[in-house]
């Protein structure tokens, strides 16, 4: 297989699973890649320069770690290092000049198997106009960073000694900003999600996600999303209305259903289809 900066850590791990020792022999924050959980979740969403730069080593000793063990070098000026980029501490510097820091660290808040995403909601209402809230996690969390942007924050993220650090702060507009209240996601009552599943014109899918830690839900439904087609309906019991999934829904442009049942219970139904609540 031939590889540049540009192809996925997914692509490569999938084409040969030593590739997963290769680049985590380049430095100990790869060791998230030996997660099935995390790698999952990682892996299709960056490329091999972007993995380069989270691991602060030259995507040149990437590559060529991965070509001794079998790859390919392409010869692509893409994956040249781009000139004059200012560095990532300059970036920081200017995201966060004349701010202060307000510091959220949720890696317990996942430890204990919970969504962080209230915690990160209420830490946001308090932030005035000249703090920055500091999310510490261990992964990039790119449904959280959609989800704010959606209401006009600006986002930054430095991955620092294997701990990535996410800022957020208002905009100084936010005028483009699309509500999240305006993804086209339906809430319905139980008879309707049961008229739906069962009046539902093909195959449907199955998935419990209620006892799993996080990130493993996120992980489990978009895998389930992905083998989705016109035919197929997916059907998910899940503890909680899953908020940092709904910019991924609506990117996909999937119809989707979401009913509460009771504390700890909610119900999805989601389709390729342009499906409506026969009882609307």
């Amino acid at each position: 297989m031939k590889i540049n900066g540009n192809t996925k850590v997914s692509k490569v791990i999938k084409e040969n699973k030593e590739a997963i020792e290769a680049i985590v022999s380049l430095n100990p924050h790869f060791t998230k890649l030996r997660n099935p959980v995390l790698r999952r979740l990682l892996a299709p969403r960056v490329n091999l320069a972007e993995a380069a730069k989270i691991g602060k080593c030259d995507v040149e000793e990437m590559l060529n770690a991965l070509v001794a063990i079998g790859f390919e070098l392409e010869d692509d000026l893409s994956t040249e290092k781009p000139k004059n980029k200012p560095l990532e501490n300059e970036q920081k510097e200017r995201f966060l000049e004349n701010k202060k820091i307000i510091s959220l660290d949720v890696r317990p808040i996942l430890a204990k198997g919970e969504d962080p995403f209230n915690s990160l909601q209420k830490a946001l209402k308090k932030l005035g106009k000249e703090e920055v809230l500091e999310i510490l996690i261990d992964f990039e969390p790119i449904p959280l960073i959609r989800i704010q942007e959606k209401k006009g924050y600006v986002t930054l993220t430095v991955a620092e000694d294997g701990v990535y650090h996410t800022y957020f702060k208002a905009a100084a507009t936010n005028t483009s900003a699309t509500p999240l209240n305006d993804i086209a996601i339906q809430t319905v009552s139980q008879p309707e999600y049961d008229e739906l599943v069962k009046t539902f014109p093909g195959k449907i899918i199955t998935i419990d996600v209620r006892d799993l830690e996080m990130p493993g839900p996120l992980v489990k439904i978009l895998e389930a999303i992905e083998k989705l087609d016109d035919n197929t309906g997916l059907k998910i019991f899940h503890k909680r209305i899953p908020q940092h999934l709904l910019p991924e829904l609506e990117t996909k442009k999937l119809s989707t259903f979401i009913c509460p049942i009771s504390e700890g219970n909610v119900m999805l139904f989601i389709t390729r289809n342009n499906v409506q609540s026969r009882n609307k």
